[in-house]
């Protein structure tokens, strides 16, 4: 009973029917030069291709004129100079790794800042040992409990 109920509804159903047409902003007499303009579009195209293998060749020789990069694994840093560091770089508009490369050359330049440098490293390294032994030493007793 609900096949001829639906059956019914699409006996009654009245689609409008629209004649077909021609595009109004294409006459025929363009439409052959537009043939004729596409081929001509294709020529050009291939001779893009060729200019733009040349255009890629010479960005390409000149990307090999800049140093390459490389990631390198997270660095961990003091709270304290995370924040503050990343502050003044984003003042100065540079980024942290940016500014740790200029830092690096300058201090190569520079024995004596290097010297300074590396004396304060060491500083901050022993440090860095004695928290991570009380840190396995906190883990440690607290599993016990």
């Amino acid at each position: 009973m609900s096949d001829s109920i639906l059956d019914q509804i699409r006996s009654n159903r009245k689609r409008t029917i629209v004649p077909s047409r021609e595009d109004t902003l294409i006459s025929r007499k363009q439409g052959s030069e537009q043939i004729a303009q596409q081929s001509t579009t294709e020529n050009e195209a291939s001779n893009e291709t060729t200019n733009s293998n040349s255009t890629l060749e010479e960005l390409k020789a000149e990307l090999a004129k800049i140093p390459p990069t490389r990631r390198h694994s997270a660095v961990v840093l003091d709270a304290e100079i995370d924040a503050n560091l990343t502050r003044f770089c984003k003042e100065k508009g540079v980024t942290v790794e940016l500014f740790l490369e200029a830092a690096w050359l300058q201090a190569e330049a520079s024995s004596e800042l290097m010297e300074k440098i590396l004396v304060e490293a060491k500083c901050r390294y022993d440090s860095r040992k004695i928290a991570g032994k009380l840190r396995r030493l906190i883990t440690m007793l607290s599993g016990r409990g």
